[in-house]
């Protein structure tokens, strides 16, 4: 019991429910975990990491009413400072498996043309365990559906932003989801 009221106490329980076209999206983008705006608005990627990724799609000519979004756990993972002020972290990977669940049926219920997990806990949702430097070079599958793993925005606004190598590479991976994405939608 005192284990479960611990687990309460590091998850922010306002559900971010994935978003977007729900019936055979050419691409369902996972991201990691909500935010605190995320949290807030109950929309994935509505916060800084969104903006970046909006910016990535459209700079991969990528149609936003094509995508469904979603976060690998539907809940904010938080932490307390020392002046007991929450704080994001990552979900471990217990959170990911039991909360990731909803997720993976989401998945199997919108038929998605291709996954493109974003992160590294969005690619754990999957097993994937290497990095993403490596995890990028797969061809992976969920149940019959491409699964292409990249860099999380946030990660890449954190290191180089729009003008570095982790930006070029993400647009490109994303653009090229969006191409074997649309040879593969029927």
């Amino acid at each position: 019991m005192a284990e479960a009221s611990a687990a309460n106490k590091l998850l922010d329980h306002r559900r971010v429910a994935p978003e977007g076209l729900f019936r055979q999206p050419r691409l369902y983008l996972i991201g990691e975990a909500p935010g605190a705006v995320e949290a807030a608005q109950g929309k994935p990627f509505v916060g800084p990491a969104g903006n970046a990724l909006r910016k990535m799609l459209e700079e991969g000519g990528i149609d936003p009413g094509q995508l469904r979004l979603a976060n690998a756990i539907p809940f904010r993972p938080i932490e307390y400072s020392k002046d007991r002020k929450p704080r994001n972290r990552s979900p471990t990977t217990a959170e990911i498996q039991h909360y990731g669940a909803a997720v993976l049926t989401d998945i199997r219920r919108s038929r998605p043309a291709a996954i493109v997990a974003l992160g590294s806990t969005a690619a754990r949702l999957f097993g994937a365990s290497q990095s993403i430097r490596a995890a990028r070079k797969a061809k992976l599958q969920f149940e019959g559906h491409p699964l292409r793993i990249t860099f999380h925005p946030a990660y890449v606004r954190r290191f180089g932003g729009r003008n570095g190598d982790a930006w070029r590479q993400t647009v490109a991976d994303l653009r090229q989801a969006w191409e074997e994405s649309g040879s593969t939608s029927g």
